[in-house]
């Protein structure tokens, strides 16, 4: 995908209930949130990743947070719908485990044959339509800290009722034949979570002269900061910044091989000073990178 992919800022939770007019979103974008949107109108079209839906009235559909995407209405139409957005470093946490339960089984652990849209019939839509009043009625109460207990617990019991909407689904359609199958379905990260990470250590490398500070590769990139740090972390196993530390200490090794000195090399890898590059080399390594110079340099000649 050649658009660009936004990160979008919003609160831990954000609900809508009702109805915009020829609405749609101008690019891709992604949250930290899961969200679940029920469509209770025709005409709209749900772009996830590299995948297109065209919405039909009730209509549910399940994104977890790396999941590029966005909603266009119908022209000259009314766009109704309900929509729930949610951190689930917050609203999840721990929850799993008390309750003994996967509550983000359709969110994270998905099945090959899953698909985002689950078409709900008169009875199950007016079932999921009260649970999503629930969490409005519970949303306007307060934030109390019984309300928000409530809240809580009336966006759990969402979540346990839609998974079971879809498990039996996905059990029907394992049971018909063959050629009525679900097609499998490719889940893929978006863009800024395997292959723009993959970039981004790319411009480490070919930057790796520069000062390189968060703020900028973020720009750069455009991501949010956070996101940034923490699906670096999560897909490389170090921090942003202790992957550009091993970059430049590969290069300062390589530059001390070749006879720069300790000065010449701290001015060009942008660290502040001969001090911060010497400290840095030897957390890193062990030994300064003067002995380090020593150590090659004998090596060299007793080969």
């Amino acid at each position: 995908m050649k658009e660009r992919v936004f990160f979008e800022e919003f609160d831990s939770l954000y609900y809508f209930h009702g109805s915009t007019q020829s609405w749609a979103m101008q690019g891709f974008h992604f949250h930290k949130q899961y969200e679940i949107i029920l469509f209770l109108s025709d005409g709209a079209l749900l772009e996830i990743g590299n995948r297109s839906y065209n919405v039909k009235a009730g209509d549910v559909f399940l994104l977890n947070n790396k999941e590029y995407h966005r909603t266009s209405g119908a022209v000259g139409k009314p766009h109704n719908r309900y929509v729930l957005m949610f951190d689930p470093e917050i609203f999840l946490a721990g929850c799993s485990e008390t309750f003994g339960y996967e509550f983000d089984l359709f969110f994270e652990r998905r099945p090959e044959n899953f698909v985002h849209r689950l078409h709900l019939s008169e009875e199950n839509l007016s079932k999921i339509e009260k649970l999503f009043l629930n969490i409005e009625r519970e949303i306007n109460e307060g934030e109390e800290k019984e309300e928000q207990v409530k809240l809580r617990l009336a966006i759990l019991n969402l979540i346990v009722e839609l998974n079971e909407m879809y498990r039996f689904f996905l059990k029907e359609q394992k049971d018909t034949s063959s050629e009525n199958k679900i097609r499998k379905t490719e889940f893929k990260d978006p863009i800024l979570y395997r292959n723009r990470i993959e970039q981004i250590k790319k411009y480490i490398v070919e930057h790796v002269n520069e000062k390189l500070e968060l703020d900028d590769i973020a720009k750069e990139f455009y991501m949010n900061r956070y996101y940034l740090s923490h699906y670096f972390k999560k897909e490389t196993g170090f921090t942003l910044q202790q992957y550009i530390t091993n970059r430049k200490v590969v290069e300062a090794k390589a530059k001390l091989k070749s006879g720069y000195s300790v000065t010449e090399i701290a001015a060009q890898l942008s660290y502040n000073s001969d001090s911060h590059f010497i400290a840095t080399f030897k957390k890193s390594t062990g030994i300064t990178p003067k002995k380090y110079a020593q150590e090659k340099k004998k090596n060299s000649n007793n080969e």
